[in-house]
């Protein structure tokens, strides 16, 4: 009897070597739960044609989704600080500054969009990102985006006693630990909604979520208050908004230089 999607998606990155290996096993621990999650969703959005994963690094949701029979096209800003890992799935991931470039792509190219944990660690221009996720999908076609509740129970409780929700120091530090930014900024589903509205789509789901992927008795207290509390309040904002009409069409405040 084979792997499943998920067992093979272990296999490789537990084989994984190199300066990335942590970060391959660290991520895939904390976002497993989270990307069976997104892969039942999108099969549930039954795409009739490729599938665009924007922000794809570390590529294990693009790996998910080839070995589950989608066809999946990923865009990063430094795909080459996981090309073992993308050798070794033979995925398709094309470098692109999502925030200064437009993305390689033809209009209404893809049937659904990924934008997930990404839309918090855009630092310049998010309006430009999401025009040009309008550009390329199809009509009608779906965009999922993921991103962390600002109004979090652990967000709510670390404001209360006076603390900020995210450390700048280390959160713009990956920059060079990891090569991209940490988060910028944690929005409430109101505000990216409102965002989504600018840009062209019309939301069609809003849900809130959290994966119990933690030990320990403060990831216990957490589940509980979790359960007790209401939805909103949960750590993961949910968003799956359809391309109506025309988009915006923007262009790239700050576009890189000319070589």
């Amino acid at each position: 009897m084979g792997l499943t999607a998920i067992q093979a998606l272990r296999a490789v990155v537990s084989n994984q070597s190199g300066a990335a290996r942590d970060w391959h096993i660290d991520d895939l621990r904390q976002h497993e739960l989270r990307y069976l999650a997104d892969l039942a969703l999108i099969e549930s959005l039954a795409p009739k044609g490729p599938v665009l994963e924007v922000g794809a690094a570390p590529c294990h949701m693009s790996a998910l989704l080839k070995l589950s029979g989608i066809g999946a096209v990923g865009v990063d800003i430094q795909p080459q600080r996981v090309g073992d890992f993308i050798r070794a799935f033979d995925l398709d991931v094309r470098r692109c500054d999502i925030e200064r470039e437009a993305l390689p792509f033809a209009d209404a190219q893809f049937s659904v969009v990924l934008l997930c944990e990404t839309f918090e660690h855009l630092r310049i221009d998010p309006a430009f990102v999401l025009s040009e996720i309008h550009r390329v999908l199809a009509p009608g076609a779906a965009l999922l985006l993921t991103t962390p509740n600002l109004y979090a129970l652990p967000n709510l409780a670390r404001l209360a006693l006076g603390r900020s929700i995210a450390d700048p120091t280390h959160e713009f530090g990956k920059l060079r630990m990891l090569g991209h930014m940490g988060h910028v900024r944690e929005y409430s589903a109101r505000e990216v909604g409102d965002f989504l509205r600018a840009s062209g789509f019309v939301v069609e789901s809003v849900t809130y979520r959290y994966h119990a992927n933690k030990r320990g008795r403060r990831a216990t207290l957490l589940r509980l208050a979790y359960r007790l509390t209401p939805r909103r309040f949960r750590r993961e904002i949910v968003i799956v908004a359809r391309k109506q009409g025309d988009g915006p069409r923007l262009r790239p405040l700050d576009p890189p230089a000319a070589d």
